[in-house]
């Protein structure tokens, strides 16, 4: 019975833990097409509105907002695909948890480990132990005699340990290379510094130099008749030195100094070496400039380090060539680029920052780094469902994260891009989150002018096109094209408009052909200055007002005269170019005249020729110019042509090569009807102006 309910208990665990691990594969896989919805809506914004990526994801949170859903609902619905079942959205979290990250850890996975314990040596025969810098030493065995400070070595390491039966003094940190006195001294033999080094000094030397991430050599004197050191013998390097002088280290071993490198001898090294042995007082000197150092050829800055070891000197160098300034170039490169980076230990709560994450945060720098749940006194409330987002990322979802937040730098408010990615353990749980920020203020900035920018230009192309359009409405208002020649008194009469090619330069050109009476027809051809609706509207009074005086009877020059008194007078700012012609049938005389105006060409006998234009200015340019009047006999199948400047004027082109392509053209159609011989020269001449409009009025003679 006893086990039938043991089989029971068992079998009832078992189905809770597989109905768990269901609901949190469920929950891992709608997590997943969520984050997949969200991207593609992400991209469809961008597209449809023409922005970025995360102005699409920060139009995409609105969205959710006002609807009252999750994002990844918003995004199902935006893309069209099923949101599954309805989840309100969860309440605001409070800001002070928005980055702590035992919101994000649950305690079944991806809790935050308590701070581990160091452990002890593993035995007395280890005699020194590499360990992070900033932790504490193992405690020492108490066999093995009194414990040796932490003493930093070139490249941080700290070691730390016992040495036998003695004690010694740790270099700083700031002496960067000071660990090798300290290293010196576990095989010095108690009491002395200078005595046998013991049985088991080669071991203790050989564990000292293989530690040191520096170049490293021990040297013993080799001594003259009269007992003064006369040399060195290298009795043990590292791999680092052996590497520096291109050379193998067991070709090193039991070689002299000097024999390698004579010019020691005349230089503080060799002296300095003597200096250590002699007063057992370590060396510390430079960083500073040396000839032919450690084998390489010409000059070389280095600091060198030196110490009484037993009966020799242990000896290390450090060369500062542009690997060691690599540290300041990545503190150049973060201070251009607006860089900084954070670091935030989860299992500790340690934070360590670069330099310039303080300024980017406004932060003192002996205020020490910000732990991780402070960053949301930085962050703006409307941006900490961004920074939520963010830390899902990077601590429920295990991903690397990338976004920008508005974050406040005493008093002012930049934008900051974060990108961040969590560290994680062997089995993938998070310890550690590291993230960068870089400061985009300028750049969005530089955004927002833009946009205002573009904003503008979309207001004046639409102003612009409205005023097209009401200017092409207003011409075709008041100057109609009829479809074909037209038949008037003694003629036959054809025309063509064609606006200008560019959207914002409708002109004012304009024409009239009417038949004042079977005896007289009035012809006129004009071009207002300017472009759009002013120039279209000056076109409207100016093409009225003359048609209107042209029942008084005045002649052509006399009714110029008038016009341009209208001008000065309602329409200062206008200037206006008009040819005036009346034509009497009976006698086929025209009788004509100009201001400013192209002249008119006269196609007789399949020649064409440009008639000479009387006397005439442009209208509004003077109070009371002098208007000439000028009269053309015509012929049975002469041909008129009247125009507008735009139709001769290019830009790049003489406008006199513009009049000699103009009568070319005509007289290779000189036994045309009148439309015919338009439609060839607009052909033939580059149809409508890029920069201007163009009016052509043709009358034969019939």
């Amino acid at each position: 019975m006893d086990r039938i309910r043991r089989d029971r208990g068992q079998g009832a665990a078992l189905a809770a833990t597989v109905e768990r691990l269901r609901g949190e594969l469920a929950a891992e896989r709608g997590g997943r097409r969520g984050r997949a919805a969200v991207e593609q809506a992400k991209g469809l914004l961008a597209e449809r509105l023409g922005c970025g990526v995360d102005t699409a994801y920060d139009h995409l949170l609105g969205l959710a907002a006002d609807t009252g859903v999750e994002p990844a609902t918003a995004a199902a619905l935006l893309l069209g695909t099923d949101p599954g079942p309805y989840s309100p959205p969860e309440p605001a979290r409070p800001p002070d948890t928005v980055f702590a990250p035992a919101t994000y850890l649950s305690p079944s996975a991806g809790a935050v480990p308590p701070p581990r314990a160091a452990s002890p040596p593993a035995g007395p025969a280890r005699r020194a132990a590499a360990v992070t810098p900033g932790t504490t030493a193992p405690d020492p065995d108490p066999a093995l005699g009194t414990t040796l400070p932490d003493v930093k070595v070139p490249g941080g390491t700290v070691l730390g340990g016992t040495v036998p039966g003695g004690t010694v003094s740790g270099g700083t940190g700031s002496e960067g290379m000071g660990g090798s006195e300290a290293l010196a001294s576990r095989v010095a033999s108690p009491g002395t510094g200078a005595a046998d080094p013991g049985p088991d000094a080669g071991t203790w030397l050989r564990a000292a130099l293989d530690v040191m991430q520096d170049p490293g050599a021990y040297l013993t004197p080799v001594r003259a008749v009269t007992g003064e050191v006369a040399d060195f013998r290298v009795e043990a390097v590292n791999a680092g030195a052996a590497d520096l002088v291109g050379r193998r280290s067991e070709d090193l071993v039991g070689a002299r100094l000097l024999e390698h490198h004579p010019g020691a001898a005349v230089s503080e090294p060799f002296d300095d070496y003597v200096r250590v042995l002699e007063t057992g007082v370590p060396l510390r000197r430079g960083p500073g400039e040396t000839a032919g150092a450690a084998g390489r050829g010409g000059s070389a800055r280095l600091s060198v380090r030196a110490s009484r070891a037993g009966p020799g000197v242990l000896v290390g160098w450090r060369f500062h060539d542009d690997t060691a300034d690599l540290a300041a170039q990545l503190a150049r490169a973060q201070r251009l680029g607006n860089l900084g980076w954070g670091r935030w230990d989860l299992a500790t709560g340690g934070a360590r920052w670069s330099g310039q994450l303080y300024e980017i945060l406004g932060r003192e720098r002996a205020a020490g780094p910000l732990p991780l749940e402070r960053l949301a006194d930085h962050v703006l409330p409307e941006d900490l469902p961004h920074a939520e987002h963010l830390m899902r990322t990077l601590l429920a979802h295990r991903e690397p994260a990338d976004l920008e937040l508005r974050v406040r730098a005493g008093d002012a408010v930049r934008h900051v891009r974060l990108m961040g990615e969590p560290v994680l353990d062997p089995l993938g749980e998070p310890v550690a989150v590291h993230i960068v920020f870089q400061d985009v203020s300028q750049r969005r900035r530089c955004d927002e002018m833009l946009a205002a920018t573009r904003r503008q230009l979309m207001r004046q192309r639409r102003r612009i096109a409205e005023e097209r359009h009401i200017a092409v409405e207003l011409q075709r208002a008041i100057l109609p094209l009829p479809r074909g020649p037209r038949t008037l008194p003694g003629l036959r009469a054809a025309v063509r408009y064609l606006p200008a090619q560019s959207e914002t330069r409708v002109g004012g050109d304009w024409y009239e052909a009417t038949a004042l009476s079977d005896d007289e027809v009035f012809l006129a051809i004009g071009d207002v200055s300017g472009h759009g609706l002013p120039a279209a509207a000056g076109m409207a009074r100016m093409r009225n007002a003359l048609s209107g005086l042209t029942c008084t009877g005045a002649a052509p020059d006399r009714l110029l005269t008038w016009l341009n008194r209208l001008l000065l007078d309602r329409h200062r700012a206008l200037t206006a170019s008009v040819i005036a012609a009346r034509y009497e049938p009976g006698p086929r005389v025209l009788t004509w005249a100009q201001a400013g105006h192209p002249p008119p060409l006269l196609l007789r006998g399949g020649r064409a020729e440009m008639l000479d234009a009387p006397e005439g200015v442009l209208l509004g340019a003077l109070d009371a110019p002098y208007m000439e009047l000028a009269i053309t006999r015509l012929q049975r199948g002469d041909l008129l042509l009247f125009y507008t400047d735009g139709l001769v004027e290019r830009r790049g082109r003489d406008l006199a090569d513009g009049f000699r392509l103009l009568r070319e053209t005509v007289e290779e159609r000189s036994d045309a009807e009148p439309d015919a011989v338009i439609d060839h020269v607009l052909r033939s001449l580059g149809a409508a102006n890029p920069d201007d409009d163009t009016c052509v009025l043709a009358v034969q003679v019939t």
